[in-house]
């Protein structure tokens, strides 16, 4: 046991990669381009990213490192390709679903060569995401030689051909994406500057698709250069590019109303000098006051100029007026709500002294309070 020991010792001591001829390893303080890998995860986020910093750092060569440094590297690097291939299939399904939603009109959704592409597009990262984790985990038996790669019956096969598959499924998957609601935004019943807003919203997946490219491409010198420590830094960076890439396009509907509600787009039209108006103001009129109507719980504004809002603009659509509002109610809005009220005022003659009786009777079936009517 204790010559086990010995020789394990004397193993992890060695260097991870022979040195080029004339450069003299240095095992204390490899030098390393951590700086830029802290931007970048920081930009991206990626836990394993950051633990791949402190040991042993990006872009450091390989026969700057030591056998016992390469265990907590090949466990992140194992973790890192198990949260990629878990998190970039289930981003892509939930905007394949939101998009399918938006997208799809309603009818028979089997008719729709875009819902269908986006149900194809879904099969096959859920299928092959879930391939590849089990695969990543089976790359060497037992288990645990994935990282301790010294274990005598340690067998494993080689994963170059899992990581290319991989990447090209994902390029193929962001071109496919992006192309797919092109053809359905264009055939919308919209201006066409909103459909090219609506079609550059739904075009960022060209982001992706760039990330999702580079990515193959390092993910080839990676498999192939002997020196994969060095290597691995552009690898993780396209990742977690590609990654984010994802997690953009899916909070790219929300976007526009989130800035709308909190005045930003209020505040870049202003800084560009384009005009701005205030919602329910005409277009290009003066801004006035809206009066509340007397005794109205909502507060009701009087004007008799009703308007349909569009974006940030107020359009009116017809001059309307009416004794009463309860026409303007729908059914939805009336049904088992009291509608008017009737007071009834009752004289009484002789000796009694006169007095009133109020008497409110309901009618039920109809709109707010609106009307009295006296006896």
């Amino acid at each position: 046991m204790a010559s086990d020991a010995v020789t394990l010792d004397q193993l992890l001591e060695m260097p991870a990669m022979a040195a080029p001829d004339g450069i003299t390893p240095n095992f204390d303080n490899p030098p390393n381009q951590n700086g830029l890998a802290v931007g970048v995860l920081t930009l991206c986020l990626m836990y394993t990213g950051y633990a791949l910093i402190d040991e042993p750092g990006y872009f450091v060569h390989q026969y700057n490192l030591k056998m016992k440094n390469m265990i907590s590297t090949s466990y992140n690097i194992l973790l890192m390709g198990c949260f990629y291939q878990a998190v970039l299939p289930l981003l892509k399904t939930a905007i394949l679903v939101e998009w399918c939603r938006i997208l799809t009109p309603p009818g028979n959704k089997f008719k729709s060569p875009f819902w269908l592409g986006c149900a194809f597009i879904i099969f096959v990262q859920i299928s092959f995401g879930i391939a590849c984790l089990i695969l990543l985990n089976l790359q060497c038996t037992p288990h645990k030689s994935i990282w301790e790669f010294w274990l005598p019956d340690r067998k494993c096969f080689d994963l170059i051909s899992l990581q290319l598959a991989s990447g090209s499924i994902q390029l193929f998957s962001d071109v496919a994406m992006f192309l797919l609601p092109q053809k359905t935004i264009w055939e919308l019943k919209m201006s066409w500057r909103k459909r090219l807003g609506v079609s550059v919203v739904f075009g960022l997946g060209v982001l992706a698709c760039v990330s999702a490219a580079v990515r193959l491409s390092v993910t080839v010198t990676f498999g192939y250069d002997p020196d994969q420590m060095f290597a691995l830094g552009p690898l993780v960076f396209w990742v977690d590019a590609e990654s984010t890439c994802a997690f953009f396009i899916m909070c790219m509907p929300c976007l526009p109303k989130i800035l709308r509600e909190q005045g930003i787009l209020r505040k870049l039209k202003k800084a560009l000098g384009m005009r701005v108006t205030q919602s329910g103001t005409p277009y290009g009129g003066d801004s006035k006051p809206t009066k509340k109507a007397y005794g109205s719980k909502f507060g009701t504004s009087t004007s008799d100029s009703y308007r349909k809002l569009d974006e940030e603009r107020g359009v009116p659509l017809e001059e309307m007026k009416t004794e009463s509002t309860e026409r303007l109610r729908g059914p939805e809005d009336t049904e088992g709500k009291i509608m008017r009220t009737t007071q009834v005022t009752v004289q009484v003659s002789g000796d009694a002294a006169s007095h009133s009786d109020s008497d409110s009777r309901p009618q039920v079936g109809g709109g707010p309070i609106h009307n009295s009517w006296h006896r």
